[in-house]
């Protein structure tokens, strides 16, 4: 499947989830400064006019996906996302920015973004876990992103290192970015943007600094500040939440549970729900939790197979099957290929 089926597919399910427009001006004005007419994208894609410039509004999937297409497509720009990363400001991402520069240090700043990413940035999960002399950032995609996954990451990547750099004086040292794409044709530019080795092809997104770097205190620390910001940025959470339909939310949901995939009467714990209302309402949404799993499964099998160089059967891992020979079985017979035959037609096709 190229890349164009796997965005329509996404796009259908990507409908259950209403994604921010935080940053739509900023990508605009970046493409206006290159040379492209954002009114004319922002009507190409489906968009309103006045909605860059509305306070919480929302995108559907297909609306996202189409306007960043566009914007790399009339700015003749494949590396925009690098560029998009880099002209983000620390108040440009609203109350978690000034919640992370008001941190007591660069620990604190970084639980901050990890428990609060998906109120900038609902398609992907960032995690913190610190191995003996480095802490290892890991950022993880909820969903296919498709033809836009590289954008989307490099903005965040350099966005992330950014905050970081600004929050801790410039003091913090990044050690190695890692990306889970192969090594794109602009690969040379990441150096212009990380001050580290990058490596491409690796098995996840990741950052690695120096664990010592974490107890860096922020010059613009102010503990009353900072809780009074984090209770708004809470508060910003739950307010985003009932915007997702219940399908939506199960997806992001299934996204973060990596190697698991939760009981039904689990997902309705998790929405304070019985699991007799869970049913109901998602057959008001005209589907059932069986279908979201196999929906979702399927979707990031393709993803993996397609973008990673992941083995099968840490993929098979990923999706939740204790034995991988129970991926491969469920994947022939969803497109009659083994997960290596299919990665393999892949491959073959894009030569």
């Amino acid at each position: 499947m190229d890349n164009k089926n796997i965005a329509a597919t996404t796009a259908k399910a990507g409908n259950q989830v209403a994604l921010p427009g935080h940053y739509l001006r900023n990508l605009l004005d970046l493409t206006q400064s290159r040379g492209a007419n954002p009114q004319l994208i922002l009507s190409d894609a489906g968009v309103s006019a006045a909605l860059p410039d509305q306070f919480d509004a929302s995108l559907t999937w297909q609306q996202f996906h189409d306007v960043i297409t566009l914007c790399s497509a009339r700015t003749n720009e494949p590396a925009l996302g690098l560029y998009l990363g880099s002209q983000l400001t620390i108040t440009t991402h609203g109350l978690l920015g000034l919640a992370t520069m008001s941190s007591g240090n660069l620990q604190q700043a970084l639980l901050l973004i990890c428990k609060y990413t998906s109120t900038r940035s609902p398609l992907l999960n960032l995690t913190m876990q610190q191995q003996q002399q480095q802490v290892v950032l890991t950022l993880s995609e909820l969903q296919p992103l498709a033809d836009i996954r590289q954008f989307v990451v490099d903005t965040f990547a350099v966005a992330l290192h950014a905050i970081l750099d600004f929050i801790s004086g410039h003091r913090y040292r990044l050690k190695q970015v890692q990306f889970a794409f192969a090594k794109p044709g602009y690969s040379a530019l990441y150096q212009a943007f990380f001050p580290c080795p990058v490596i491409f092809a690796a098995n996840e997104h990741r950052f690695i600094l120096e664990a010592t770097d974490l107890t860096i205190v922020s010059p613009w620390a102010d503990r009353q500040v900072q809780s009074q910001l984090t209770a708004q940025c809470e508060q910003e959470l739950q307010r985003w939440q009932p915007r997702q339909s219940l399908a939506g939310l199960i997806r992001l949901m299934l996204g973060r549970t990596k190697g698991r995939i939760p009981g039904i009467e689990q997902v309705a714990a998790e929405f304070a729900l019985s699991s007799r209302t869970l049913r109901r309402r998602l057959m008001q949404e005209d589907t059932c939790y069986h279908q979201l799993v196999a929906d979702w499964r399927r979707e990031m099998a393709r993803q993996y197979l397609q973008t990673t160089a992941l083995p099968v059967q840490q993929i098979g891992y990923l999706l939740g099957y204790a034995d991988p020979a129970n991926f491969g079985r469920a994947f022939r017979r969803e497109h009659g290929l083994s997960p290596s035959q299919f990665r393999q037609q892949h491959y073959c096709a894009a030569c």
